[in-house]
């Protein structure tokens, strides 16, 4: 498998002058896949001036949709996802279909989707994680990241934190003989745990310290998935659960969902679920129902459906869950407390 890495990353405050010396290397077209309120936070005219750019607001994420823009693709010279992790994915998988070079350029660091080569979409009403490609480039200015609503970076910080649960099953699955551990790309996950619980307050502060941290940890766990060739080393169980979530209609951000579903799971491995939780108390991320606003049938029915979300090893193959027993979990571990 050909292992590909952004060739290029730009990272810094007031990135206007050097930007187009980056981005020249890829020619003079290029589409710019955005959300609808980017141009609040950036004068997108004047930062593209030098460019013969074309803004695109995707009005779905439906697979289909999707696969219509990557034609429309096909006439530029690259690709620029812009925004959170909905534009990301949104330019990452037509740039793939038409075979385009795309740029990473996230204004929230919401999720480790910022470098990963799968594209999380909807299909037929469902969340779908489809392959893509590694990003080009990397371009971040700190200073649009720093405006991003706190509670969206906090999820970035969410998502590093479960690969504390994702590691622990993938030992499982090394010991139960259904796949192999890999110590360098775990512990390239890893690196991103500690890279955020090392910084609690410049991220809680959302410093340029605590911004570029939180950027590189993403970064990081994306290379980890790149590199091994899936999502292994930072989607296990915990995801299973949040995926789960997703179909039954739950509306909190992914990295929200992952970090409280790691308690749960990281209960169920027999790991340091009280670790987990603290880390999630400290970032101000939700460590209970109430505060998350999903209500405990939801959760239950979303932990005994997690083991068939999809086919990967986890320690949901390994316990008998029922509505009984995943209600006591939830009990024990404070996420519910009535």
């Amino acid at each position: 498998m050909i292992k590909r890495f952004p060739s290029q990353v730009l990272v810094g405050k007031d990135i206007s002058r050097e930007l187009p010396f980056l981005l020249e290397n890829f020619g003079k077209r290029c589409a710019i896949i955005t959300d609808a309120n980017i141009r609040k936070v950036v004068d997108l005219d004047k930062v593209f001036s030098r460019f013969d750019a074309a803004f695109i607001t995707p009005d779905s994420m439906e697979k289909k949709r999707l696969q219509a823009l990557a034609k429309t693709l096909e006439s530029y010279d690259f690709v620029i996802g812009m925004g959170g992790g909905r534009a990301i994915d949104a330019a990452k998988y037509p740039a793939f279909l038409a075979k385009k070079p795309w740029i990473a350029f996230p204004t929230v660091l919401s999720h480790d989707g910022v470098v990963s080569s799968r594209a999380s979409l909807d299909l037929n009403g469902t969340k779908a994680s489809v392959e893509a490609s590694e990003p080009a480039a990397i371009i971040a200015d700190l200073d649009v990241i720093k405006k991003a609503p706190y509670r969206n970076n906090a999820a970035g910080a969410g998502d590093v934190i479960s690969n504390l649960s994702a590691v622990q099953d993938w030992r499982i699955a090394d010991k139960a003989g259904k796949e192999k551990y890999h110590t360098v790309m775990a512990e390239l996950s890893l690196l991103s745990v500690r890279a955020v619980e090392e910084n609690i307050a410049d991220i809680r502060k959302m410093t340029d310290h605590g911004a570029e941290l939180l950027l590189w940890a993403l970064i990081s766990s994306g290379f980890a998935m790149n590199v091994y060739g899936s999502s292994r080393p930072c989607s296990g169980s915990e995801h299973n659960v949040s995926h789960a979530l997703d179909a039954l209609g739950a509306k909190a951000l992914h990295g929200e969902q992952v970090a409280l579903a790691s308690i749960v799971t990281s209960y169920l491995q027999g790991g340091d679920w009280k670790k987990i939780k603290k880390l999630c108390e400290s970032f101000a991320l939700p460590a209970t129902l109430d505060a998350i606003g999903i209500s405990k049938e939801t959760m239950i029915k979303a932990m005994i459906a997690a083991k068939g979300v999809r086919e990967r090893y986890t320690i949901l193959n390994e316990i008998k869950l029922d509505a009984k027993k995943a209600e006591d979990v939830l009990r024990k571990t404070g996420i519910i407390r009535k």
